[in-house]
Parts: C-alpha cells; sequence; structure tokens
C-alpha cells in the first residue's frame, strides 16, 4: 500500500474517532477533548497550504455537523492552524524537513520537539475555539481554565495521534 493511501486511511478513520469522541467523550464543561490539530499537522509536507487548509475546513465542518456544537467551530478554528503548519516546522523541526518534503516522526526528530509543535498547533486551535465559544457569555477565567487544562489533555492525545500518523522507517 501507498503511503499517501495509508496516510489518507488513517487520516479519515482519525476523523471518524474524532466525530465519536466529540459525541461520547464529554468530560465536563472544563475539557475538550481533540485530535483535529495533531491531524493537521501531520499532513505531509509536500501538500500545499491551499490544499491543507481545505483538507482542514472539510475535517473541521465535517466534526461539526456529526457532532455536538455549533456548525463551522471546529472548521474555523482548524483554517489557521493550516495556514502556520508550514511555519511552525520550519520553527520547531528545521526548514529541511519542508524542503526534502520530508514527513516528521517522533523516532527522527525526538518527542520534546514534537511536543512543542503540537503545543503551538493545540494553542492555535483551543484558544481560537474557546473564544468563538465563549463569544463573551463565560468569564474569563472559565475560558483561560478551560484552555489550560483542555490543551494538558490534547497534548497528550495529540502526541498519539502523531505517533499513528507519522511514517515507520522501519517498514
Amino acid at each position: 500500500m501507498k503511503v499517501s493511501q495509508h496516510f489518507g486511511i488513517l487520516y479519515c478513520l482519525l476523523l471518524i474517532g474524532q466525530v465519536v469522541l466529540c459525541n461520547y467523550a464529554a468530560l465536563g464543561p472544563y475539557v475538550m477533548l481533540t485530535m483535529l490539530p495533531a491531524m493537521i499537522m501531520c499532513i505531509p509536507t509536500t501538500v500545499s497550504t491551499t490544499a491543507c487548509m481545505l483538507i482542514a475546513f472539510a475535517s473541521g465542518l465535517a466534526v461539526d455537523w456529526l457532532s455536538e456544537g455549533l456548525t463551522g467551530l471546529n472548521a474555523a478554528a482548524a483554517v489557521p492552524v493550516a495556514l502556520l503548519r508550514n511555519g511552525a516546522i520550519k520553527i520547531y523541526l528545521g526548514e529541511d524537513l519542508i524542503t526534502r518534503g520530508d514527513r516528521f516522526s517522533i523516532r527522527k526528530n525526538g518527542l520534546f520537539k514534537i511536543a512543542v509543535t503540537m503545543f503551538t498547533a493545540l494553542m492555535v486551535f483551543l484558544g481560537i475555539y474557546i473564544f468563538l465559544d465563549g463569544a463573551g457569555a463565560r468569564p474569563t477565567w472559565f475560558n483561560l481554565t478551560r484552555l489550560g487544562v483542555s490543551t494538558a489533555c490534547c497534548l497528550v492525545l495529540s502526541l498519539i495521534v502523531a505517533n499513528i500518523l507519522s511514517p515507520d522507517d522501519r517498514k
């Protein structure tokens, strides 16, 4: 099986997993579990930014449509992550990764670098999502607490997703 086909199948399965997670894993008002930023960051670097933004928009809209919440919240938060994807990869993982068209993995780049990259993507995604979801109806302390707790929980989930979607060089 080709790597692109393998990635597409895994991406679709994780997208279904995200819908199930949104529908059945509500851990309370302070915790929002999401895999979308990690999935977007793991899209191969050979995919252009425009195509990545379209994939992110479609993925976010699919999650919004098939799960709880306002339609467009995940889509609105996912598109900026896709826009900043190449910049974050260049800053944290090196520009040569983009130049070669290579994909990053925890084995090649190390756990710390991948965690910092995922943390940045999560902060962008969750910051926009929580800001749009609260929209002046919730106090600042609630939104900041939700951002902190959700980021901590989602970082672990993002590292698992990055490990699933990253290529295995041994095969």
